[in-house]
């Protein structure tokens, strides 16, 4: 068996961007004015799904090719389930030695990035129960926001990124208290931007459950940033 060497070093911070991008363009804010960047950011599904066939078929040499479309969206997907650094660099890097072992049974045209965030979640949770059985074995790690805020991005001013910092802070937080199921729902359709019908596929429910959990979620993050002291565009201050 071909062996699978996974790194969890990726070339950007995307919540730093996310959370700039949001202060930039006026969703949230506080009542200094500030200005800055937005952030664009695809994937190209087509072309992992036709990779990952070949992958699937046995053809070891495109794997870099694959992790190089899948890795950013699929560690930050990890992140966002594990809350803490190093469980979410052991998530991701188990969830691609599972999608190694596993991928003869990956079928002709389905997203590979989805299929692989369900590979992911299942991971993660039987990491959860494990670490839930056996709490003596679980040490202490830095959170993921920590890890962000040490990486700026680009083209920004050191006013937004001290605002954009504040939110990722309250956001990692406030998403780190919410049950999985909430979060990941969160996750799939307003950061992986996922349909509630690919995401129901993703966490084996239904659309209309997906969309429940996920308004959950928001209004628990806007409740959070509420009190942070931020504000909705457009809405008065509570």
């Amino acid at each position: 068996m071909t062996e699978v060497v996974v790194s969890t070093t990726l070339p950007k911070s995307t919540d730093t961007v996310l959370s700039c991008s949001l202060v930039a363009a006026g969703a949230y804010f506080v009542d200094s004015s500030r200005t800055s960047l937005s952030a664009p950011m695809d994937a190209q599904a087509q072309l992992l799904s036709v990779l990952m066939e070949r992958y699937a078929k046995g053809d070891d040499d495109v794997f870099e090719q694959v992790y190089g479309l899948m890795a950013p969206q699929l560690y930050r997907f990890c992140r966002r389930l594990a809350t803490r650094t190093s469980e979410a660099d052991d998530c991701f890097q188990e969830t691609f030695l599972k999608l190694h072992r596993a991928r003869a049974t990956y079928i002709s045209g389905a997203n590979a990035l989805h299929w692989t965030f369900a590979i992911a979640r299942s991971v993660y949770l039987t990491r959860l129960r494990y670490c839930r059985r056996h709490p003596e074995e679980v040490g202490a790690a830095n959170d993921v926001a920590e890890q962000d805020s040490a990486l700026p991005a680009d083209n920004v001013s050191p006013e937004t990124e001290v605002l954009a910092e504040h939110m990722l802070d309250v956001m990692a937080g406030e998403l780190r208290r919410m049950s999985e199921k909430n979060r990941s729902a969160y996750v799939l359709l307003k950061e992986e931007r996922l349909s509630a019908k690919e995401a129901a596929t993703v966490l084996g429910t239904t659309p209309v459950v997906v969309k429940q959990r996920a308004h959950r979620a928001y209004e628990q993050l806007r409740a959070a940033l509420s009190a942070a002291g931020w504000r909705e565009h457009g809405n008065e201050a509570t």
